[in-house]
C-alpha cells in the first residue's frame, strides 16, 4: 500500500481503538480512580520504553516545563476521572457525545487566551450545540443519571479543552509521546494513593489482564498509531476522521453492551455532531487560509 493509504488505516484504527477504550469503564468492576491509575501507569512503562528505545531525551529543556506537564497531568487526571465516572453511569453514545462538545467551547474560549476575535459563526455553533445538549437531557435533576453523564462529561470537555490549550501555549516544541509520557505519569502517581485507601478490591487475573490491555493496546497503541499518520496525512483529514470516535463508541456500546439509542439521544446527538464537524472543518479551513 502507500503510505498515505498506510497513514490513513493507522488513523482509523487508532480512533476506533479510543471509542473501545470506553468499554473498560463497564467491564472492569473497580473504582475509576483505580482503572485509571493502572492505566496510567502501565502505558507510562511502555512509552519510557518507547523514548528509550528510539534514542530520545527524557528531559525537558526548561525547568518551568516540568511545572507544566505537572498542571497538563492533573487536567488529563480530572478529564478522564469524570469521563470514565460518566461512561460508568451511562451509555458510551452520551458520554461521548457529551465530552465531543469540547471543539465548541474550544472555539469560544480560544480567542480570549490568545488574544484572537471570537467570531459570531462560532457563538452561532455553539448555540445549536447548547439546543442538542438540551434536547439529550431528559431532566433537570442530578437524580437522573443520563443528566448526571452528560454534565460530567461536558466538565471533562473542559478538563480536555484546558489541557489542549495549555499544550499550544507552551509546549509545541516537544514531540507527542514526550508530552504523554509526562502527562500520565503524573496522572498514575497522583492516584496511587487511592490503592492504599481502606476497602476491598478484588482483582483476580482476568481484571490483571483487562488492565494489561487497556494500558498497552487502549492507550499506548493508538497513541503512537495516531502521531504515525500525520506524517502523510493533513490536518483536515485527521481531525475529521476524529469526529468518528462517537460512532465507534456507540457501535461497541450496542455490540458489546447491547446499548440503545433513544430518539432524543439520537435527535440531540446529531447537532453535536454536526457542530463538531462544522468547527472541525472550519478551523483547519482557517488554519490553512
Amino acid at each position: 500500500m502507500k503510505p498515505k493509504t498506510i497513514n490513513f488505516v493507522q488513523l482509523n484504527i487508532a480512533v476506533l481503538i479510543w471509542g473501545g477504550t470506553s468499554m473498560f469503564a463497564k467491564g472492569i468492576p473497580l473504582p475509576v480512580g483505580y482503572i485509571i491509575c493502572f492505566r496510567s501507569l502501565i502505558a507510562a512503562v511502555l512509552l519510557l520504553v518507547f523514548l528509550l528505545a528510539s534514542g530520545r531525551s527524557m528531559g525537558l529543556k526548561r525547568n518551568g516545563h516540568y511545572g507544566v506537564m505537572t498542571l497538563l497531568g492533573i487536567l488529563l487526571c480530572l478529564h478522564w476521572l469524570t469521563y470514565f465516572k460518566a461512561l460508568k453511569i451511562s451509555t458510551a453514545a452520551v458520554a461521548i457525545l457529551s465530552l465531543h462538545t469540547y471543539p465548541v467551547f474550544t472555539a469560544l474560549i480560544e480567542p480570549f487566551v490568545f488574544g484572537e476575535r471570537l467570531k459570531k459563526i462560532d457563538i452561532a455553533t455553539a448555540l445549536v450545540m447548547f439546543a442538542g445538549v438540551l434536547i439529550m437531557t431528559p431532566s433537570i435533576s442530578l437524580s437522573n443519571t443520563t443528566t448526571q453523564s452528560i454534565l460530567l462529561g461536558i466538565v471533562s470537555g473542559l478538563f480536555f479543552m484546558a489541557r489542549n490549550l495549555i499544550t499550544r501555549k507552551y509546549v509545541q516544541e516537544y514531540s507527542s509521546s514526550l508530552i504523554m509520557f509526562w502527562q500520565i505519569l503524573v496522572t498514575g502517581t497522583i492516584l496511587v494513593p487511592l490503592l492504599f485507601l481502606p476497602g476491598k478490591a478484588e482483582y483476580s487475573p482476568k481484571i490483571a489482564g483487562l488492565f494489561v490491555l487497556l494500558g498497552t493496546v487502549f492507550t499506548a497503541l493508538p497513541q503512537t498509531l495516531f502521531s504515525a499518520s500525520l506524517k502523510n496525512l493533513n490536518a483536515k483529514t485527521v481531525s475529521i476522521i476524529a469526529t468518528l470516535l462517537p460512532f465507534y463508541g456507540a457501535f461497541l456500546g450496542y455490540l458489546i453492551y447491547d446499548e440503545t439509542l433513544s430518539l432524543r439521544i439520537a435527535t440531540g446527538g446529531m447537532l453535536i455532531i454536526t457542530c463538531i464537524v462544522f468547527e472541525t472543518a472550519k478551523s483547519v479551513r482557517d488554519n490553512e487560509g
